[in-house]
């Protein structure tokens, strides 16, 4: 398990982003594929973020280790943005805190998982299923 952070949001019905922290295995290869082939029902992933800060992620919400909920945290901490474009200008410079940030939203029609790599130094989101072909 590596200690690469990472954001994982979802836009809600109401178009607000709810985001929470992985603190460990955020990579491409790591968190992003979990979230690309377990996380592909919209409320899954509510469950997930509805976690708070997690330290590792699961296949499942359930298998999934909040400090919240395992760690019994006093605080359930869940960042909430007013829409898309704003969690788009918040995260834009996350870079020295976090290496990917990961956004599940309504994109070209449908929801779908989009990543901002900040290794590469493009600040754009990006399909996740492109982004894990590379």
């Amino acid at each position: 398990m590596t200690d690469t952070q990472c954001m994982i949001a979802v836009q809600e019905k109401d178009n607000t982003v709810s985001a929470v922290l992985l603190e460990h295995g955020g990579e491409l290869a790591q968190a992003g594929k979990t979230l690309l082939d377990s996380y592909q029902d919209y409320e899954q992933v509510l469950d997930l973020v509805n976690l708070g800060d997690l330290k590792t992620l699961g296949q499942t919400p359930a298998s999934s280790h909040s400090y919240w909920r395992d760690s019994h945290e006093d605080d359930k901490i869940i960042e909430t943005y007013a829409d898309t474009e704003v969690f788009d200008r918040a995260t834009e410079d996350q870079g020295d805190y976090v290496e990917y940030c990961y956004l599940y939203c309504k994109y070209e029609g449908n929801f779908q998982w989009l990543v901002r790599d900040f290794k590469t130094g493009d600040k754009r989101f990006k399909s996740l299923a492109n982004a894990l072909k590379h």
